[in-house]
């Protein structure tokens, strides 16, 4: 017998599972399709997702309003969802965004800096001798930086995750823990055959939206390989580096910038610090090359250059080992999410473009909106979210 429901959420992500969350609070019958966590990266085939990580930068400051009233509004709403769902979300050790004053990414401070001020409790703005003596962090010369002390840190993917299926369910919505395969117009067929029906689909289904199929048309999405470095510290090294903040910057003579978290419990019980960036990385256009980069370490020489950068930053770290990892980021054509209709009954929520981590809980919001056919005018956005169809 075929399962209805007002909504179907296929991706139990970032954005996915807030947009399933949102719309089982407002009282329709939802069944979120959420695939688990492949048990072996070695070997799996996927479904992967930027969900299965221990810690993302989370911050209110950034380079354009709307990401910015973005993460404001899901930072807000982090303390309640810990609340509700007895998860913890939120770590707050401070971050820091920093940027040349000359030069080629001069602009791109001017605007943090600017968006910065604006915020109601600005954080700090400080020059590099103030980021060395209270922060410990080398940056090079010319270089000027915010540091959110209380409303920036790292946050859990994996907790925030488990917290937005849990209080989906509790509100009565039902989680379906294995991907889809299909959809014929608002049914949507799981990899066990089971048939689901809907009066409306969701499709977030993140690096995987512009190859899965799910979709009527291709969204204009750009997947890259990305290679992220971790330094595995002592216990004695990771309590000497415990206030450190989570950071961007941009490197001296470099045209990016790069993240780096600060110490963090993996699953294996120990510490890292993680660090990545990359730029000129190779595109992943099918199913079959994003499950060969998964199996594999990332790029090794990527890595060492990752590695290189946080040792500048943190002159004296000591690292008992260091290794390199596979990450995919998708990039939309706009730069922004693709928060819009792509046909009957159908919506299309992705497009991260690496941010829908700290984020992901007002585009959620959105994409429920977006799927009940509500105009976002007066939520405050310059942005449309509008999707660019391939």
């Amino acid at each position: 017998m075929t399962q209805t429901f007002d909504f179907i959420v296929v991706g139990g992500g970032m954005m996915g599972g807030p947009c399933a969350r949102h719309l089982a609070e407002a009282g329709h019958s939802v069944a979120l399709i959420a695939a688990p966590e492949p048990a072996d990266w070695g070997t799996s085939q996927g479904p992967f997702g930027s969900h299965f990580d221990a810690a993302r930068i989370t911050r209110r400051v950034a380079s354009d309003p709307d990401w910015s009233l973005a993460s404001c509004r899901s930072i807000a709403r982090y303390r309640d969802l810990e609340v509700r769902s007895g998860h913890r979300i939120f770590h707050q050790t401070g971050a820091v965004m920093a940027g040349p004053t000359d030069g080629p990414m001069a602009g791109a401070t001017a605007r943090f800096l600017g968006i910065a001020r604006a915020l109601p409790d600005p954080p700090d703005v400080l020059d590099v001798d103030a980021v060395r003596t209270g922060l410990g962090l080398t940056l090079p010369e010319g270089t000027r930086a915010t540091h959110e002390a209380t409303q920036g840190g790292w946050m859990a993917p994996r907790a925030m995750r488990t917290a937005q299926w849990q209080l989906a369910q509790t509100a009565g919505a039902e989680l379906f823990a294995q991907p889809a395969v299909s959809r014929d117009g608002t049914d949507v067929t799981l990899a066990c055959g089971t048939r689901l029906s809907g009066g409306h689909v969701v499709i977030a289904t993140g690096p995987h939206a512009a190859s899965d199929g799910l979709l009527p048309a291709v969204p204009k999405l750009k997947v890259w390989a990305r290679t992220i470095a971790f330094a595995r510290l002592s216990e004695a090294e990771g309590a000497r580096l415990a206030a450190m903040p989570s950071v961007i910057w941009v490197p001296e003579g470099w045209d990016h910038d790069l993240y780096m978290l600060p110490p963090v419990r993996y699953p294996d019980g120990r510490l890292y610090l993680k660090i990545g960036g990359q730029v000129d990385s190779p595109r992943i256009r099918t199913a079959a090359e994003m499950a060969t980069w998964f199996h594999g370490p990332g790029d090794a020489e990527v890595g060492a250059r990752l590695l290189a950068e946080m040792q500048r930053i943190l002159p004296g770290l000591t690292a008992e080992a260091t290794h390199s990892g596979p990450c995919a980021v998708v990039w939309s054509e706009t730069g922004f999410p693709y928060i819009d209709t792509a046909g009957p009954g159908i919506t299309v929520l992705c497009g991260g473009n690496g941010a829908a981590a700290k984020c992901g809980d007002e585009l959620g919001r959105l994409g429920a909106l977006m799927a009940t056919g509500t105009e976002f005018a007066g939520e405050g956005y310059a942005q449309d979210f509008a999707a660019v169809w391939a």
